[in-house]
C-alpha cells in the first residue's frame, strides 16, 4: 500500500483498519510488531484516512488505510 500511495520506504505512517473483528483482534494483539515492521506510529480502528483500499486476507475482508505523517 505504501508504494501504491506514493510513499517512500522510510516515510513514517499511520495505519487504519475497519470492517473485520478478526483482523482487528490481530492488529490489537500484534500492535507493537506491526508498527515496528511497517514504520507506523499508530494503528487505529475506524476513522479512515489517507490511501484506503479493501483487502481479502485469507478469506477475511477488511478495509485498510495508510496515511503519511508530515
Amino acid at each position: 500500500m505504501r508504494k501504491e500511495a506514493g510513499f517512500e520506504v522510510m516515510d513514517r505512517i499511520r495505519i487504519f483498519q475497519e470492517g473485520n473483528e478478526t483482523i482487528a483482534a490481530i492488529f490489537e494483539k500484534y500492535d507493537v510488531q506491526i508498527r515496528h515492521d511497517v514504520l507506523a506510529d499508530s494503528v487505529s480502528a475506524g476513522n479512515m484516512s489517507g490511501y484506503v483500499k479493501e483487502w481479502d486476507i485469507n478469506g477475511e475482508k477488511v478495509t485498510l488505510g495508510v496515511e503519511k505523517i508530515q
